[in-house]
């Protein structure tokens, strides 16, 4: 029975031995699987990482683009609201003027070729400040007639 246990364990033998090797091939498999879908899982990692730099670079891009917008439209509004103002100012001016400059064309017959100066003075003056007033622009404001800012030469006309 010594040949036949001999073959019974050779057999046994061969067997978990076939089967060891089976079980290392399968192991040495899962492990490479594994190594292929954690490296996959890191590559993927590292695409998403510098897939959200770059998303972050560009909202930071984007918020300082809105901000510089926001910025020049509130300095747009200001200027607006000033020019708005100044106008409204120079509008009530005026209108001061042409009711003192009304009431003076009531007055005697003598008075009114020194009023009707006045009234249109009244609007140049009210003009050149309306001028003033727009961004940019800066007329030369010209003084009484006959003074020294006079670019006419000082007469009536």
């Amino acid at each position: 029975m010594t040949g036949r246990a001999e073959e019974s364990f050779a057999a046994l033998a061969q067997a978990w031995s076939d089967s060891l090797q089976r079980l290392l091939a399968d192991q040495t498999e899962s492990s490479r699987a594994a190594l292929e879908a954690l490296s996959s899982t890191l590559a993927a990692t590292e695409q998403a990482l510098a897939s959200q730099e770059e998303s972050n670079r560009a909202l930071r891009k984007s918020l300082a683009a809105y901000r510089e917008v926001i910025e020049q439209a509130g300095a747009t509004q200001e200027r607006s609201a000033r020019l708005i103002q100044a106008a409204l100012e120079s509008f009530a001016a005026t209108t001061q003027a042409q009711l003192e400059l009304t009431r003076a064309f009531m007055a005697p017959m003598g008075a009114q070729p020194e009023a009707f100066g006045n009234l249109v003075q009244g609007w140049n003056d009210a003009f050149l400040r309306l001028l003033e007033a727009a961004p940019g622009a800066q007329p030369r404001r010209r003084s009484a007639p006959g003074g020294p800012g006079d670019q006419a030469g000082g007469g009536k006309g």
